[in-house]
């Protein structure tokens, strides 16, 4: 039936609605070999053209909500409707793919996922516009006013939203031109050209001697890859094949741990684990040491032994904490991150400071404990700082912590003191002690660490942490626990032992 209509094309009637629905998620536990089913909450944006049936599944409702919205505005335009990609087409664009250039097709991929977070937003779009900036035919390279428009274009107003690109400036416009006219075709880009295009982005912009981390490097090449594989997916685009597959992720071994894997993206290195008193120095050393005082002591402790990231600590209201009077254990609720945005990867309705956990529904939470030790800190905390403005628990000058202000005035002080750079060689010798590059995200680490050396269920631990699979919290902390190697050879010794004397 659906052979009968060209695809794409302009619907006489059209309709849409919501659909809640369930899906079930398979994991496998690693310890026991366990299959477990998850249920998962999701939203069908269902509808019918000329009769045709279609369905699209999202998994929060407010994506599902602004599909439907857009849809209906787009039918009322009278645009056509691509049934494979379930959405209308600018009556445009398939002229101008028989000629797809790398431009027209990273645009075109950006479009299909309005969905995006907007840090994934913001992350595809800096791996496109170098693609963008250097996949070109081959000759050309923008010189004076045409360079200064190009960097204008990519810095300021590439991948704007509808509602912002009518604010484009003129310089913007001729760095627009330029580069769709000199991209390279998508179709025909070889090998050697990915692989010249890998080697200059594996060079640090900071420092052109230094090479970025196998981490960054497959977080950067994940986009390039997923919009050549859609693109060789769909009948109608003019590609054929990916030139992606030539690139291989770098894997970079230290001892027993490895520092890069596949889907997790980063394995936790146990060089660069805290243990609890080490969490703890840490933290009176930011409260000493830096310049905002003792109110960041308890910041640096909520990430370092409850295991929340940098924007849930900033985050966290006082309405969320339950601390006992007694000496038994307190509670927080995560519900929200700071992440100040720009209007650029933001939808209309989106909070431009605060949004949901990641990957997470905007109503969804976690529950996470407060160790005694914490839970004493904090009610000082309280009777010193008081509460924050709208109720925040981290505060300054009526203000969340500012991310890069932290990071000047308090942690690079306090991480200096306690983890010391050898002075008789470079800041960025390799041979400098490695807990004196630590990074704020390590405190997290140093959580979920902690839980699983003193014994707690990985499941729970994973409930805690906030990671949405166990099978993603088990790869990046799979080698975080000394001594369970040597606990598992001793209990098959044992058990051999015990069939020995029978």
């Amino acid at each position: 039936m659906v052979r009968d209509y060209p695809d794409p094309w302009v619907p006489r009637t059209f309709s849409t609605w919501i659909v809640k629905a369930s899906t079930f998620q398979r994991t496998i536990d690693r310890t026991t070999g366990q299959v477990r089913r998850r249920q998962l909450d999701c939203w069908d944006v269902k509808g019918k053209a000329d009769g045709v049936q279609w369905l699209k599944r999202f998994r929060k409702a407010a994506l599902a909500q602004a599909w439907k919205e857009r849809l209906d505005r787009d039918f009322t335009k009278g645009l056509p409707f691509d049934l494979r990609a379930k959405q209308f087409v600018a009556p445009e664009e398939p002229e101008a793919l028989r000629q797809l250039t790398v431009f027209n097709l990273t645009g075109l991929y950006f479009r299909q996922h309005p969905e995006w977070e907007p840090a994934t937003k913001k992350a595809a779009a800096r791996s496109f516009n170098r693609a963008r900036r250097w996949l070109l035919v081959p000759g050309a390279e923008p010189e004076g006013r045409d360079s200064e428009a190009v960097a204008d274009y990519l810095d300021s107003a590439s991948f704007l939203p509808d509602r912002l690109a009518v604010n484009i400036t003129d310089r913007q416009r001729a760095g627009r031109a330029w580069l769709e006219t000199h991209s390279a075709p998508a179709n025909s880009l070889t090998s050697a050209q990915v692989e010249e295009f890998v080697a200059r982005f594996e060079r640090s912009e900071r420092d052109q001697r230094k090479r970025v981390s196998p981490a960054t490097m497959t977080r950067f090449l994940q986009p390039l890859k997923g919009c050549w594989t859609w693109a060789v997916s769909r009948d109608d685009l003019p590609v054929d094949r990916s030139p992606w597959v030539v690139v291989r992720p770098r894997r970079k071994v230290k001892g027993r741990t490895t520092v890069l894997t596949g889907r997790a993206g980063l394995t936790v290195d146990t060089e660069m684990v805290l243990s609890v008193p080490q969490s703890l120095e840490l933290a009176t050393a930011c409260a000493t040491e830096g310049a905002w005082g003792g109110i960041v002591e308890c910041f640096v402790l909520v990430m370092a032994l409850c295991g929340l990231s940098w924007g849930e600590a900033t985050g966290l209201l006082w309405n969320d904490v339950e601390l006992p009077a007694d000496d038994d254990p307190g509670w927080l609720v995560v519900r929200r991150t700071y992440r100040p945005t720009s209007d650029r990867w933001l939808d209309p309705d989106e909070d431009p400071e605060w949004g949901p956990l990641k990957d997470r529904e905007v109503t969804e939470s976690r529950r996470v404990p407060v160790p005694p030790l914490l839970v004493t800190k904090l009610r000082r905390h309280l009777e010193q700082f008081g509460e924050g403005p709208q109720g925040l628990v981290f505060h300054r000058s009526g203000r969340p912590f500012d991310h890069d202000m932290f990071g000047r005035h308090v942690w690079d002080p306090a991480r200096s003191t306690v983890f010391p750079r050898r002075e008789d060689l470079p800041p960025d010798d390799p041979r400098q002690p490695r807990l004196s590059r630590l990074q704020r995200h390590d405190l997290r680490h140093a959580a979920c660490s902690w839980w699983l050396r003193e014994g707690v269920d990985a499941v729970v631990c994973q409930r805690w942490s906030g990671h949405r699979t166990l099978s993603v919290f088990l790869d990046i902390y799979k080698g975080v626990a000394p001594g369970r190697e040597d606990d598992g050879v001793e209990r098959l010794v044992r058990s051999l032992q015990v069939v020995a004397t029978t």
